[in-house]
């Protein structure tokens, strides 16, 4: 009897992702990337934009390029499942042609501080009681603030739907345009409690409702795949694609599973704090997300995270050359700097880091800091260690903010914490837990891929396990 195999998308903001996963083992046949190069050049300053049509055939060719992989048969594929950057939006019309780019998470024409002032009046206007129901505070680059702007500035074509980049490309899959709520709540606009559209936030911030799209579940497939593409992939007629899910939720997912009792940690050029709940709960300062399949989760994110380490490693690069005329590669100074982190003693002499060097979402313009200090204890070796302290506290900061005596672990992932055998550590001393590092590669992908397996019945949520290590 064959195995049955599902694939799926990750369609990151800087990377392309394809896996094959075995609906048998559980684990990953084949995995394909591409950089995303995607990003429109010579925008107004604070637009950031990518090309929807080149984001799509770049997925297909990721495709073709994971079944020409041995190991995957054609036959095999049951299933697509597809994950992606979250917050961003663009307009397709009627045939799913795009009217615009896509505006990602990180544009922020919403905050220019000209007279129109779109995201202080679209936050005034929604008020404290809209996020108690949308679980967030709208942000520039957020969808619904996006959607807002291009109203106001006569950009939202008549007849035009609003999607995500990943909603797009499984509407080029399917022919269906839809979302589903992992997505819609990314754009602030999505009442949590009641599962739709928040119509108070949509009517005040002035978006026409007919602009926004309906809403599947993620636990139903999207549609069954159109044959042209079926054909020009090489794959069955009756292979089905399941709703795309966000990429923080796929990335819980592929890393964790969907235990309850585990906190989920995130460092990469950013950081993230992820708290399971069972039941709706809304925390200032942190973000309530839906989970698919029921349950939310908490979320803290910092903008600079594992940034703000290559900052430090910036500055001591140029440092030696400044002073020695030397030119040590990026490699030669993170592995002296981890070294050194790992040597130095927990309080790093009394020097403390804050590492909100790009502000945070509720204060854009706040900066970081190093303070602490004093003649003695002024060294690279105890700021090695406090920059990794400052982006380990900064998250369990906002962790503190909800309740978390009854987790039993954490489990983190990305590059920050895998190349950098100190930040487990710290992680342990700060939050008091013990730390795993998921070994899972591509852990939206396979997020992803469980997603769209257990949609289509052919797992169960209680088979998905993580593949663990110590962090010590």
């Amino acid at each position: 009897m064959s195995d049955k195999v599902v694939l799926s998308l990750d369609i990151g903001t800087s990377n392309l992702c394809a896996l094959a996963l075995s609906c048998d083992s559980l684990g990953p046949v084949a995995i394909c990337s591409k950089i995303n190069d995607t990003e429109i050049a010579n925008l107004p300053a604070g637009h950031h934009e990518q090309d929807p049509l080149r984001i799509r055939d770049l997925c297909l060719e990721l495709i073709q390029k994971l079944l020409s992989e041995k190991k995957v048969r054609e036959n095999e594929v049951v299933g697509i499942g597809i994950t992606g950057q979250m917050h961003g939006v663009l307009l397709v019309n009627s045939d799913l042609q795009p009217q615009t780019n896509l505006i990602t998470w990180r544009d922020q024409r919403t905050l220019a501080s000209d007279k129109s002032g779109y995201i202080d009046k679209a936050v005034e206007a929604l008020g404290a009681d809209m996020q108690q129901r949308t679980g967030c505070r709208l942000h520039a680059g957020y969808g619904g603030a996006t959607l807002q702007w291009l109203q106001k500035n006569g950009r939202l074509s008549e007849g035009a739907v609003a999607l995500t980049i990943a909603d797009y490309v499984a509407g080029c899959l399917t022919g269906v345009c839809a979302t589903e709520a992992t997505h819609a709540a990314s754009w602030g606009i999505f009442n949590l409690q009641k599962g739709d559209w928040d119509s108070e936030a949509v009517d005040k911030l002035g978006i026409p409702k007919k602009v926004l799209p309906t809403l599947n579940s993620t636990a139903k497939p999207l549609g069954t795949i159109l044959p042209a593409i079926a054909k020009q992939l090489g794959l069955g007629s009756d292979v089905q694609v399941c709703s795309p899910v966000g990429d923080n939720q796929a990335s819980i997912i592929g890393a964790a599973g969907f235990a309850d009792d585990v906190l989920v940690l995130n460092l990469g050029t950013g950081g993230q704090i992820s708290i399971p709940q069972k039941v709706y709960k809304f925390v200032e300062a942190l973000e309530t997300r839906p989970m698919p399949f029921g349950g939310f989760i908490l979320v803290g994110a910092s903008l600079c995270g594992g940034w703000s380490y290559a900052c430090l490693q910036k500055f001591i690069q140029a440092t030696v050359r400044e002073f020695t005329a030397a030119e040590l590669n990026d490699e030669e100074i993170y592995s002296r700097m981890n070294e050194i982190a790992a040597e130095t003693e927990k309080g790093a002499s009394g020097i403390s880091v804050d590492t909100r060097f790009s502000g945070t979402r509720h204060e854009p313009n706040l900066r970081g800091s190093i303070s602490g200090i004093g003649v003695d204890n002024f060294t690279v070796s105890n700021l090695a260690r406090g920059f990794v302290e400052g982006m380990v506290t900064e998250l369990a900061d906002m962790a503190s903010r909800a309740s978390i005596k009854d987790f039993t672990r954490i489990i983190a992932s990305g590059n920050a914490v895998r190349r950098n055998p100190v930040v487990p550590d710290v992680i342990e001393s700060i939050f008091g837990l013990p730390c795993y590092i998921s070994t899972n590669r591509e852990a939206a992908a396979r997020g992803a891929a469980y997603t769209a397996a257990i949609g289509l019945g052919l797992v169960s949520k209680d088979d998905v396990c993580p593949d663990l290590e110590m962090g010590k």
